[in-house]
């Protein structure tokens, strides 16, 4: 059964709204029973809020909602007199608000706050938040196995938060929730909606500049999930970082515990390399207790050491002992997209396509440098880095002339419009996109070819190991 229940006076006073089609007029129910902003996942008896989203006006499906069992509607858009009378005609509430997504996150907080015994553990940052968040909630899983909520995938924004709230119900102690942004605000909104009690952002990179314009408006961006946690709450940053005077500022008067990979740090996580098996191996230590910690792990990549060493900070404030801690780690696996190794024939797809920055685009490099060790080519696939803004150009040839000086006996491929100009400057091979680049491809590899694949994810790079069977 679902947790999510709303009365229809609750409704009314959350979202501001007023009744087009009152409840006493067509059911014998007292509220709804779910909240949903997807027709096709509207369960009977939910109420389905029409959003006017980015790709789809969810006002086009209330039919489909209604036929499906909708307990009530919630629109922005007046609806039409036909619709109406289906409304009326299958027994179903119709309640029009001034902001449909206004409406969806109110009723998604206020479903949040429901649950008094729930601890809130947000994490932000330009590059690693679903990598980081996975680990977490594995770490935390250790203390209160099946009660540690965390966020589906990425869905990170102004939609994939309040749906992820309204996924709350008793069972849950911790929510391990990501907030994203590529605009200036968006994480103080997100924080509203859900105030962490624990505050982690992963690092602050050089995502999304065509809108943040520098890393210190990144770092204020970012640090605003600081500025929103609870008075007796936790700031987790890394101990070496751009903007750390703004995110300590940001932190306030509250506990603060570092991350990184040396000394400076209070929770350090430091990449030993490839041990016996091809796993990677770490040692992990705390400053405070002086306990170390070495082990090996599923996840590849020196980098993710750091993301390690986030969780593990992240642990330690939640009161898990080390051992916990390294059990977590462990037991941690990646979605997919993310440092993936697809082998297709005897060819190594190398796949870290889910999206791009130059930090990241970097980290996948010395990624792939170690785990293609034993290949008998070398092909490197990079697609454009989007939301750049001015830096693109000098981003994008930087990048370039990273992966040629660190492979230069490998064949190096660039995709996308923005990779055009720095692709001709340096005499690489250019496609516009992916499709051109399936026509270019060669029918076969040879065996033991390893290629990687690195680009922001509207690229569809990641496609190509699927594509080119």
């Amino acid at each position: 059964m679902s947790a999510v229940y709303f009365s229809w006076t609750e409704l009314l006073s959350l979202t501001g709204g007023q009744w087009l089609l009152p409840p006493a007029e067509c059911t014998a129910q007292a509220g709804v029973t779910g909240v949903s902003d997807d027709s096709r996942q509207t369960p009977r008896g939910s109420l389905f809020i029409a959003i006017a989203g980015e790709i789809a006006d969810g006002h086009n499906f209330l039919p489909q909602a209604i036929a499906a069992g909708a307990g009530a509607v919630c629109l922005e858009k007046a609806p039409t007199a036909e619709m109406l009378q289906q409304m009326r005609d299958n027994c179903c509430p119709c309640l029009q608000v001034p902001d449909s997504l206004a409406a969806f996150q109110t009723l998604a907080r206020a479903h949040g706050r429901k649950f008094p015994q729930l601890r809130i553990l947000g994490i932000t940052g330009s590059c690693g938040k679903t990598s980081t968040k996975e680990m977490c909630a594995a770490v935390l899983e250790q203390r209160w196995p099946g009660q540690v909520l965390k966020t589906l995938g990425n869905t990170n924004n102004h939609y994939g938060l309040p749906r992820n709230l309204l996924r709350l119900d008793q069972s849950h102690r911790l929510a391990v929730l990501e907030m994203g942004s590529n605009h200036p605000g968006e994480i103080a909104h997100l924080a509203t909606l859900a105030p962490p009690n624990v505050g982690l952002v992963c690092n602050i990179g050089s995502a999304h500049l065509e809108f943040f314009h520098d890393l210190s408006g990144v770092a204020t961006e970012k640090g605003d999930l600081l500025a929103a946690i609870a008075a007796d709450g936790i700031a987790i940053f890394p101990a070496e970082t751009p903007g750390r005077e703004i995110l300590e500022k940001k932190a306030g008067q509250r506990k603060i515990i570092t991350f990184g990979s040396s000394a400076a740090a209070d929770v350090r996580c430091e990449y030993l390399g490839l041990a016996a098996g091809e796993q990677a191996a770490l040692r992990l230590s705390w400053r405070d207790c002086r306990e170390v910690r070495e082990f090996c792990w599923k996840i590849g990549g020196a980098h993710q050491a750091l993301n390690a060493a986030a969780a593990a900070a992240a642990g330690k404030a939640f009161g898990l002992t080390a051992d916990e801690i390294v059990a977590g780690l462990q037991s941690c696996t990646l979605p997919g997209q993310r440092m993936e190794i697809v082998e297709r024939e005897g060819v190594f797809w190398a796949n870290d396509a889910y999206n791009a920055n130059p930090d990241s685009a970097a980290a996948a490099l010395a990624w792939f440098a170690e785990v293609s060790r034993t290949a008998s080519r070398r092909i490197i696939i990079l697609g454009e880095m989007r939301e750049l803004g001015d830096l693109a150009p000098q981003a994008h040839l930087r990048l370039l002339q990273q992966a040629r000086a660190a492979f230069p006996e490998a064949e190096i491929i660039c995709v996308g419009k923005l990779m055009a100009a720095p692709a001709q400057a340096l005499q690489l091979a250019y496609y516009p996109d992916v499709d051109a680049l399936l026509q270019g491809l060669p029918a076969k590899f040879p065996p033991r070819t390893w290629i990687l694949l690195k680009a922001s994810n509207g690229v569809k790079l990641y496609t190509l190991p699927d594509r080119k069977q």
